[in-house]
């Protein structure tokens, strides 16, 4: 990652941005609403479901650009938020006080946001994953003079980041200078795009309009775009097909932008931290997830998608390129006595049991101590379920005071390359809590009778 002088000269007790020998800052205001339905297959032989979908988001943050304005930025965030409505249930994401001050990079040609000493959550790191993100808007203006109505298309590359979206397959963006004059260029932005997302068509209609500062160019009726995008109005149509890890789309979303000059002594302020957040050297993909009954938080690789957070446990899936590489499931476990943690030989005969008629043989087994002296039982079995060949690798961890969580990974042995040592980085991203002190007896005993290992075995593995 390439580090920004500017984002660690950045405090909240200080005027944001301030200095003369930085670029000047800008003020981002952009809102975002979707209105239609997601798609969810209802299995062989029958229709789709349908529930009806409702997006309002707003944001509202100051950018300076980093050591390169088209590679990089700091951001700090005034206001992020989206209230999400998914049928008759509305949730509400905001971005937290203490996860304000952003970098945001381009990886290829798509804008990830992440921070320098600590991790986004998922939810953080998906609301900030907007269309035609201010870092890529540079790439759709012309070079050199242009005379109006005429049309340019933009790389598809460009278009595949603009439209968050992993690759494009047909189609693109075209751009036409509509008009120029001493009030600014106006820009046409059309198009019908055919991609993929996570291994999935997906289908994208684009129109909508940009405003740039422009001046006359020296060849007659000819003009230069000579600032930034400052303001933009778009509206998609998308149609995605359900994949592995998200459902399908079939919505109209509408997103306005406008950029303005930021006074140098803006003063603005954070709220106060929140806490709970892992701290450390942050890295770029990485976000952070915590058990809603807060028995461990987990640092890991964004492409493990959650597929379901529940009683049962959390599932998530390994996509990478379109692919669906894995399958893992996290569930804490009872706690154990802790000069007692399970052995290698306990969790090996649970992992036959549980895999019953599956199992096959046991192909490794070991144990390893981890420097904050979590111990770490893995045992990896092969075996085949419904005629197709398997691997399993069961994870349990145990830590000082005895907490244990179990991860269990499934995969085809033909994606084994491309998973390499998935589990090993995901197993080291976790870290065990104690639990949480019940508010009441009466809350304790409740909170027991809702714990996930009340249905488990009393063995080491659900």
């Amino acid at each position: 990652m390439r580090m920004l002088v500017a984002l660690a000269a950045l405090a909240a007790t200080v005027p944001a941005f301030a200095g003369d020998t930085t670029p000047a800052p800008t003020r981002v205001e952009l809102g975002l609403t979707v209105r239609g339905h997601l798609i969810a297959p209802a299995g062989k032989d029958s229709e789709s479901v349908r529930e009806p979908v409702d997006v309002r988001a707003a944001f509202d943050f100051v950018e300076l650009p980093g050591e390169s304005a088209a590679d990089a930025a700091s951001r700090r965030y005034r206001r992020a938020t989206a209230a999400v409505k998914v049928g008759d249930r509305t949730d509400r994401v905001t971005l937290a006080a203490d996860a304000r001050d952003i970098f945001v990079e381009l990886v290829g040609t798509t804008p990830t946001p992440s921070l320098t000493e600590g991790f986004l959550s998922r939810e953080e790191a998906e609301l900030l994953d907007t269309p035609f993100d201010p870092l890529l808007l540079g790439q759709i203006v012309p070079e050199g003079a242009t005379a109006t109505d005429t049309t340019w298309k933009v790389p598809a590359d460009v278009v595949a980041g603009l439209l968050a979206i992993d690759t494009v397959t047909e189609g693109g963006i075209d751009v036409a200078l509509v008009e120029a004059g001493s009030d600014g260029a106006t820009l046409g932005l059309t198009g019908t795009v055919t991609g993929a997302v996570d291994g999935v068509a997906t289908r994208i209609t684009v129109k909508g309009t940009a405003h740039a500062a422009c001046d006359p160019a020296a060849a007659a009726e000819q003009w230069l775009i000579t600032g930034s995008i400052d303001q933009l109005h778009v509206t998609l149509a998308e149609q995605r097909e359900p994949g592995w890890v998200a459902p399908g789309l079939d919505i109209e979303a509408t997103l306005t932008m406008r950029c303005s000059s930021m006074p140098g002594d803006d003063t603005h302020r954070l709220d106060a931290p929140a806490p709970g957040r892992p701290v450390g050297q942050g890295r770029t993909g990485m976000v952070w997830h915590r058990h809603p009954h807060g028995r461990y938080t987990l640092v890991l690789d964004r492409r493990w998608r959650v597929v379901e957070d529940g009683p049962e446990g959390l599932v998530m899936r390994l996509a990478d390129r379109g692919a669906l590489v894995a399958q893992c499931s996290i569930l804490p476990l009872p706690r154990s006595a802790p000069e007692s943690p399970p052995t290698v030989e306990e969790v090996s005969r649970d992992v036959q049991a549980s895999l019953g008629e599956q199992f096959g043989h046991i192909a490794a087994a070991n144990e390893t101590t981890r420097d904050d002296g979590t111990r770490m039982v893995r045992v990896e079995a092969e075996g085949a379920a419904e005629g197709r060949a398997f691997r399993w690798i069961h994870h349990v961890l145990t830590d000082r005071a005895g907490y244990r969580s179990a991860v269990t990974f499934m995969l085809e042995p033909a994606m084994a390359e491309r998973f390499g040592g998935a589990d090993h980085e995901l197993v080291a991203g976790i870290v065990l809590l104690p639990d949480p002190e019940p508010a009441s007896p009466n809350a304790a005993e409740n909170r027991e009778a809702r714990r996930p290992e009340k249905r488990a075995s009393s063995g080491v593995l659900p």
